[in-house]
C-alpha cells in the first residue's frame, strides 16, 4: 500500500473507526494537538488507544516508553487531547507489510534523537532495524552499545540512546555495580556535562516527573522490569557541578537529587529546552 491517510480525529472517533476494522493489522500515528506525529506503531483492535490509558494511569514502573507517556500526559495536563491517525490496514496475513510500513514512517519523521518527533525508542521491524542511534556493528564496540549477552544493560543502553549519544552510559543495572557508594561530591572541580544531564532526565522520564522547580528525582528507578541506578561516579559529578542538590541516605538507592529552576536551566542549557519539551519534561 502507498499508506495513504485513513482516518484522523479524537479518541472517541478513533475507538469508533477502529471497532469497524476489528480484526485487521494498521498503522497509526499518535499527534499532538498541532498535528505533529510522536510517536508511530502498529497494532490490531483497540491497540492505538492503549497508549492514552497507560498514561493517563501514570504507574512509570510499567510503562515500556516514559518519553511518550510524558508526552501525553502534558498534552492532557495542558488541555488538549491526542490526535489519532490510521495511515494503513493490512489484513492479519500481511504482518510483515505492516511492520515494513511502521519502518518506513518512523524514518520518514525520524526520532527525537535523530531531530524528528517521535519519541519512538526503536525504528520499527523489530530487533531489525537496530537501536537508536548507531548500527549493531558500532555497539557491539562501545560501552553506550546493546551487548548481546547482557539483557539488562541492552535495555538500559537504548533507553539512554532515546536522549541522546553519550559515550558511556551513566545509568547501569543494580545487581551489575560490585559496590553502590554513597554519594559524595568530587574532589576536584566538576563542570555540568551532557552525561550528567542525561542521567538526571532518565531519572524523571522513568518516575514520570515533570522538571520543575523542587523535584526531587531519584538516584535508583526502574525501568522495562530492570533495576537501575545512577552510577558512582557520575552522582558524584552531578553534585560537584551543581546541577543538583543531594538527598541524601545511609543507603545509596534511596539517594535522590532535587532541583532549582537554576539548576533545571543548566539541563535545559546542555539539551535545548525545545529536547525537555519534546519529550513532556517541562
Amino acid at each position: 500500500m502507498d499508506g495513504l491517510l485513513l482516518f484522523e480525529g479524537g479518541r472517541s472517533a478513533a475507538d469508533e473507526y477502529l471497532r469497524g476494522i476489528a480484526g485487521n493489522f494498521y498503522v497509526y500515528l499518535l499527534c499532538r494537538p498541532d498535528g505533529r506525529p510522536f510517536y508511530i506503531g502498529k497494532g490490531v483492535n483497540r491497540r492505538a488507544l492503549e497508549h492514552e490509558a497507560e498514561a493517563r494511569r501514570n504507574h512509570p514502573i510499567g510503562e515500556t516508553n516514559p518519553f511518550k507517556c510524558n508526552v501525553i500526559r502534558k498534552i492532557l495536563r495542558e488541555g488538549g487531547q491526542v490526535l489519532y491517525r490510521i495511515d494503513t490496514i493490512y489484513e492479519r496475513t500481511d504482518q510483515q507489510g505492516c511492520l515494513e510500513r511502521e519502518a518506513v514512517l518512523i524514518k520518514k519523521y525520524g526520532r527525537l534523537h535523530e531531530g524528528g518527533p517521535l519519541t519512538n525508542l526503536a525504528g520499527g521491524l523489530g530487533n531489525l532495524s537496530g537501536a537508536a542511534p548507531h548500527s549493531l556493528a558500532r555497539h557491539a564496540d562501545t560501552l553506550s552499545g546493546e551487548p548481546t549477552d547482557n539483557p539488562e544493560r541492552a535495555v538500559l543502553n537504548r533507553f539512554l540512546l532515546g536522549i541522546g549519544p553519550v559515550e558511556s552510559v551513566p545509568v547501569k543495572p543494580i545487581r551489575q555495580i560490585s559496590r553502590i557508594l554513597q554519594t559524595t561530591p568530587h574532589p576536584q572541580a566538576r563542570s555540568p556535562t551532557l552525561r550528567c544531564a542525561y542521567a538526571l532526565i532518565a531519572s524523571a522520564s522513568a518516575s514520570g516527573q515533570q522538571l520543575s522547580a523542587g523535584v526531587q528525582l531519584p538516584r535508583a528507578f526502574s525501568y522495562q522490569g530492570v533495576e537501575a541506578i545512577i552510577e558512582n561516579g557520575v552522582a558524584r559529578d552531578i553534585t560537584k557541578a551543581g546541577m543538583a542538590d543531594l538527598i541524601a541516605s545511609e543507603d545509596p538507592r534511596r539517594e535522590g537529587f532535587q532541583l532549582s529552576a537554576g539548576q533545571i536551566g543548566i539541563i535545559s542549557k546542555l539539551v535545548g529546552e525545545a529536547s525537555l519539551a519534546e519529550r513532556g519534561l517541562i
